[in-house]
């Protein structure tokens, strides 16, 4: 069986608005002096919540959840999490309640994620500043005290395989898009943090025969240690689907970790700046944890003539922790 039909096969609950559109990058183009076309896929454009690419993920945990029996989806994070703010979107879209742990004290001020969770009325549990490991422990108390109350909780495990499926999907979509556009893309560009969308979009275009060559800027980890995650993930991903990926992640991708910096939400200079100046060139936003390194990093390797072809970058939304972030 071939990955379009096993993806059919799956449980899944259709949220986002797809495709998402594709959009030529002319100015940035002009002041690179890029030698091929550019283009950005705009997977901050999802129709849910404040958009974004957790959205596709979404739509597969929600499918699995529902398949189980699940009324209840129990989320966990950081106050500004973007993964949260959408889940408890996609719920609310999906007829499901939506309970988020937060590793943190509950603010005096409402910004960003935190106004936009508080307007969709969403249930939070506030345990005050701690490690994401403690946090990750936690979760299984809330699930029992869930069940003791009478919901059907589905719980959120990480960014593994059930993730990562949305992005399996997004390579599906945009091999079709691109061909009904008359697009002669090569090379997609995209962050790699935990590694949900990395591994998704290796494994779906291993799957689909490499239509596209694939640059993960890494965002956080050295290339061993995201490998290692991607790894894992496809491993899930297998298990789901049931088709081998027959790859080394090396063969399959291009991981990029020269631009991460000091890792995980600490801005480079670079990046920083590139919050600023790709919205006054584009019109577009970028937040500052994923997308502005990763732009960094597409922008540096197309002007140092790093890339034969013409090229898109999925921007991966994060829009409502912008507002948090400056």
């Amino acid at each position: 069986m071939n990955i379009r039909e096993r993806m059919k096969e799956l449980p899944r609950e259709e949220l986002a608005v797809l495709p998402t559109p594709v959009q030529r990058l002319s100015n940035t183009e002009k002041m690179l002096g890029a030698a091929h076309a550019m283009y950005i896929k705009r997977d901050d454009l999802t129709g849910i919540g404040a958009g974004g690419n957790k959205v596709r993920c979404m739509e597969y945990i929600i499918g699995e959840a529902k398949h189980e029996g699940c009324d209840t989806i129990l989320v966990s994070g950081g106050l500004q999490s973007n993964f949260c703010s959408l889940a408890a979107a996609c719920c609310a879209r999906a007829g499901m309640k939506c309970v988020i742990v937060h590793n943190s004290d509950e603010p005096q001020e409402r910004q960003g994620n935190v106004l936009l969770n508080d307007l969709m009325g969403v249930e939070r549990i506030w345990m005050g500043a701690c490690d994401s490991s403690i946090r990750e422990q936690y979760v299984y108390e809330v699930m029992e005290q869930l069940k003791a109350r009478g919901d059907r909780p589905y719980l959120i495990r990480g960014y593994g395989g059930i993730n990562a499926l949305g992005y399996v999907n997004a390579v599906i979509e945009m091999v079709d898009q691109f061909k009904e556009m008359k697009l002669d893309i090569k090379h997609v560009f995209a962050p790699g943090g935990n590694a949900g969308i990395a591994s998704g979009l290796i494994y779906g275009n291993a799957l689909m025969g490499f239509p596209f060559r694939m640059h993960i800027i890494s965002v956080e980890d050295d290339t061993e240690t995201l490998s290692a995650h991607i790894r894992d993930a496809i491993a899930e991903m297998e298990e789901i689907t049931g088709i081998p990926f027959g790859r080394t992640v090396a063969e399959a991708a291009d991981i990029v970790e020269d631009y991460r910096g000091e890792g995980w939400s600490i801005n480079t200079p670079e990046s920083t700046r590139m919050v600023y100046d790709f919205c006054r060139r584009e019109g577009i936003h970028l937040e500052n944890i994923y997308n502005a390194k990763l732009f960094v990093g597409y922008e540096d390797m197309v002007k140092k003539g790093m890339v034969d072809g013409d090229s898109a970058v999925i921007h991966t939304g994060g829009f409502g922790s912008l507002f948090a972030q400056f």
